[in-house]
């Protein structure tokens, strides 16, 4: 019996070659807790971003969050993990970047910044990712779980090699996610697993890009028809495509919906 469900956002609920939520999914996904079957958001994004991007109003009433890619893990109104950057570490990365007329968005738990006004690979980025553009302003100690920073291949030895402790991770030609610590998407299901006491036969996770393939240790792993291939290498069943009623289907496939 299936008690839990993880949706990615882009490109497993949201659909960027359309550029909408895919309604089937959304309508299975409530269905699916009519039933009893808790569910849950695992993004990349954070949270603020998350709510400008219409994800809180689709009229699911989701069990907890996992954004960040597993930093910020909440399960009802408990947060069960919070993973931040030291402040030293802050200050150094916002250095690099104001010195070379470069931006970054530093994301907090629940806001997000700009630390200077954009520029063009800000708008490179924005170009494919429609998300709103953060407030600018200064770091001022801010508690910090993340950064996205906006430049292109060039600077990555700049910032790697100033600050090699961090972990970069580039998922677009202008936009590179850096953090203290791994984020890993399949350990935040863990940790709601245990806090819940499911088993990962007892849940489903949903995505279709690289970070999503760490949802495969904690959970049974379905990869969207429209995912990369390395992804449905290493899913357990791969559905149709999202556009093509893919959650839906999949959900039918393993009995959560009839």
């Amino acid at each position: 019996m299936i008690k839990a469900l993880f949706f990615d956002i882009d490109n497993t609920l949201y659909d960027w070659e359309s550029r909408r939520y895919i309604v089937s999914g959304i309508e299975a996904i409530k269905q699916a807790k009519k039933q009893g079957v808790k569910v849950f958001v695992c993004t990349a994004r954070p949270y603020a971003s998350l709510k400008d991007f219409g994800v809180f109003d689709l009229g699911v009433k989701w069990n907890g969050i996992i954004s960040n890619c597993g930093a910020i893990v909440t399960c009802g109104n408990r947060t069960l993990r919070k993973m931040t950057m030291s402040a030293d570490k802050i200050r150094k990365l916002c250095k690099i970047a104001l010195k070379n007329q470069l931006t970054m968005e530093l994301v907090t738990p629940r806001t997000r910044f700009l630390i200077a006004p954009g520029n063009t690979y800000l708008e490179n980025y924005h170009g494919t990712y429609s998300d709103a553009v953060p407030p600018v302003h200064p770091y001022r100690g801010d508690e910090v779980t993340g950064v996205l920073l906006f430049a292109p291949e060039e600077y990555d030895p700049l910032f790697k090699n100033e600050c090699p402790e961090l972990n970069y991770y580039r998922f677009h030609e202008c936009g590179v996610d850096i953090s203290e610590g791994e984020h890993r998407k399949g350990d935040g299901i863990s940790i709601i697993l245990n806090h819940l006491g499911f088993r990962k036969d007892e849940v489903i996770g949903f995505g279709d890009d690289y970070q999503d393939i760490t949802m495969n240790e904690s959970s049974i792993f379905v990869c969207v028809g429209n995912g990369k291939d390395a992804v449905k290498e290493a899913a357990d069943y791969v559905c149709p495509r999202i556009a093509d009623d893919g959650i839906l289907e999949a959900l039918r496939h393993f009995g959560v919906l009839k």
